[in-house]
Order: C-alpha cells, then structure tokens, then sequence
C-alpha cells in the first residue's frame, strides 16, 4: 500500500483531468514530473505531474507557474484527484 502525507490549502474541489480533485499546499512522498505549459479550464498553467513515489501511480499534478490573476492561489499548490486519496487513521 502507497501512502503520501497531504496537508489541505482550503476546503475548494477543483476538476482533475479525470474526475474531481482537491487543493493541497503540502504532499510528502511523491515524486514531481518536469515542467509543461497546458491549457486547463480555467488557462494557461504550467504544470508537473505528480507520482506516488512508491507505486509510481500519477495522483494528479503541481501547479508551478499560473498566469491568470485570479487563479493565483493555485501557484505551488498540488491538485491530487480524490479517486486516488484513501483516509485511514484520522
């Protein structure tokens, strides 16, 4: 079993590329992919996929840059898809 650390940014569910994700400003035990600009919903981002370090299982992706000023908030923050994220021990 996978486990990554999380620490929430704020109560906000986003769209993954999949399906429904949360907002973290903290992850632990994850690997980060290179840099690509992608065009997502709400503009132009530049992102890094995010892996499970032990599975090597993409969870979602790394907000590094974000251009639009009102998607500020996002910049540094990870997006994890909520199918991936299994509470146990809270």
């Amino acid at each position: 079993m996978s486990l990554f650390m999380i620490s929430i940014h704020r109560s906000i569910v986003l769209q993954g590329r999949h399906r429904r994700a949360f907002l973290f400003s903290h992850a632990m035990n994850i690997m980060v992919g290179p840099e690509e600009d992608r065009q997502l919903m709400t503009g132009l981002h530049t992102v890094a996929a995010v892996d499970c370090s032990d599975c090597r299982g993409v969870l979602g992706w790394k907000y590094e840059r974000v251009y639009e000023e009102t998607q500020k908030y996002k910049e540094g923050k990870f997006i994890l898809e909520k199918l991936k994220i299994v509470k146990e021990n809270w």
